[in-house]
């Protein structure tokens, strides 16, 4: 508190000059940035590994509350099984590996936005109400 944030305003510049030249669909620029604020403030979800006990993936389960993705014997209550590709494209987003991300049917980009959505929601502890109006 009280201190410059670089990485979060380099990471805001990176993420307006991408939308402002139009290399990528501008649903993944926010979640991508989403992502990787996300991890820059040491939330960064793991969509590999399971986040529990490190049991190398890829991991069937994702929750948001245990951190990512989980394997069969930490799933706990309320996870959910995404499709191995949405975990594919937001883990391709959290990484910037732009060939994968811009190659995602776009069903998939629908599940994981909403995977990053719900993950960013339960980090903050409150909703974004200006989700909703990007969404559209």
């Amino acid at each position: 508190e009280g201190e410059p944030a670089v990485q979060q305003y380099l990471l805001l510049v990176g993420g307006l000059r991408t939308l402002a030249r139009g290399e990528h669909e501008s649903h993944l620029v926010l979640d991508a940035f989403l992502l990787r604020s996300l991890a820059v403030n040491g939330y960064a979800p793991s969509f590999g590994n399971c986040a529990k006990c490190g049991m190398p993936g890829p991991n069937r389960f994702f929750s948001v509350a245990a951190g990512g993705s989980v394997c069969v014997d930490c799933r706990v209550p309320g996870s959910v099984v995404p499709s191995p590709q949405a975990l594919e494209l937001l883990g391709a987003l959290l990484t910037g590996d732009w060939e994968t991300a811009d190659a995602a049917e776009p069903r998939h980009v629908r599940e994981g936005s909403g995977l990053v959505s719900a993950y960013l929601h339960w980090h903050l502890e409150r909703g974004l109400r200006s989700l909703r109006y990007v969404e559209k």
